[in-house]
């Protein structure tokens, strides 16, 4: 009898355990079907575990149509083909993280004006776009623009482009806040590959004082009111090429056409960190003090004997390397034969190979004083 009560004990307790699970599921189905967005993410799990992928996609999707971010996270990562479907309903749950996923990608659709992504994104509480939107606030016209620039592209898939370029600018050593800067379309744009060096040269008929314009192929250049970048222009690169506009020259060998009309004077402007002598071997010292005098840096040497080194009654053009200002070889003019560059420091600086991003507190003064 005892036996017969522990076997029936027992029957008891597991139908009662089965009855348990029976009514969990059906609650869930139950919920699920009511429209209850985390059942419908938990019924999803359940057949994506039971490895029925057509039911689980169909839950989650549910789910995520009233912007469950669990379910959204789960399309992602289990259906990554659809990325675009599922980033818009994360987008529409108000996920920051999609925001700004969504907004990069529209910074490179051709179909998409800027006008339209601002008027968008505008709102967007989101770190990224908020850094974005302050940018294009910062470079806007206003009445204080000393210098008024418009970045000119041949579609609106280099709107990216035209927001890397604004940050260049932010984040150069140079003094940009009386800079206004703009976006233009130019559909006729046509740019070819000119010169040894494949240098971008392009047309267009947008008029502006000084104009950027997002070439599609080719090495970045500077001219007097226009530079010419391409998508392999990076932040430094951009900032080389703004230095042209302000008075920097090259510090590294120019190509033969250019050194010939630069270091025979047939420039714009005067160059604020090269000069150009002979090449001569020696120098008188009355030679030396009028290169001292007509130097772009002289107040920062106390002495001409500080730009040339005395050899018995001869003296040799170039400063010790001891000396941090002075007188130092650029390879500027190394293309012609009877042309020697120089410059103020004796370091590689971002004239001279942009990836250092160097540009010494001396030349920095120097453009100050010139503004």
């Amino acid at each position: 009898m005892k036996g017969r009560l522990l076997v029936l004990s027992a029957f008891l307790v597991i139908s009662s355990g089965s009855h348990q699970v029976f009514n969990s599921q059906q609650t869930l189905n139950w919920s699920a079907h009511k429209g209850n967005a985390k059942a419908q993410y938990q019924l999803a799990n359940r057949y994506w575990q039971d490895k029925n992928r057509t039911a689980a996609h169909y839950w989650w999707q549910r789910s995520a149509k009233q912007k469950y971010s669990p379910a959204i996270e789960s399309l992602i990562r289990a259906f990554p083909k659809a990325n675009d479907d599922w980033l818009k309903l994360a987008v529409a749950a108000g996920d920051p993280a999609a925001k700004r996923q969504v907004a990069m990608t529209e910074l490179t659709d051709d179909n998409i004006s800027i006008g339209q992504w601002q008027h968008r994104w505008q709102s967007a509480d989101e770190p990224w776009l908020k850094q974005k939107f302050a940018l294009l606030e910062r470079y806007q016209k206003n009445d204080n623009c000393d210098i008024s620039i418009k970045v000119i592209a041949a579609n609106q898939s280099a709107k990216k482009r035209y927001l890397d370029f604004l940050s260049a600018v932010k984040n150069s050593p140079f003094t940009t806040s009386n800079w206004c800067i703009g976006w233009a379309l130019d559909e006729e744009l046509s740019c070819t590959i000119g010169d040894e060096r494949g240098r971008a040269s392009c047309r267009s008929d947008k008029v502006a004082d000084r104009t950027v314009i997002l070439a599609d192929k080719g090495i970045a250049s500077a001219e007097s009111r226009t530079l010419t970048l391409t998508p392999d222009s990076s932040e430094k690169v951009i900032q080389h090429e703004l230095g042209h506009w302000l008075g920097f020259a090259d510090e590294y060998a120019m190509s033969e056409s250019l050194a010939r009309k630069f270091c025979n004077g047939h420039y714009e402007h005067e160059s604020l960190n090269i000069i150009v002598s002979g090449h001569a071997k020696y120098y008188s010292s009355d030679q030396i003090r009028d290169i001292y005098d007509n130097l772009p840096w002289k107040s920062e040497i106390p002495s001409w004997k500080e730009i040339a080194q005395q050899e018995g009654e001869k003296w040799r053009l170039g400063s010790s390397e001891s000396r941090d200002i002075g007188l130092f070889k650029a390879d500027t003019c190394n293309a012609i034969s009877d042309k020697q560059a120089w410059r103020p420091v004796n370091v590689k600086t971002a004239m001279e190979q942009h990836n250092t991003g160097l540009w010494p507190e001396l030349y920095l003064k120097l453009l100050r004083k010139h503004q």
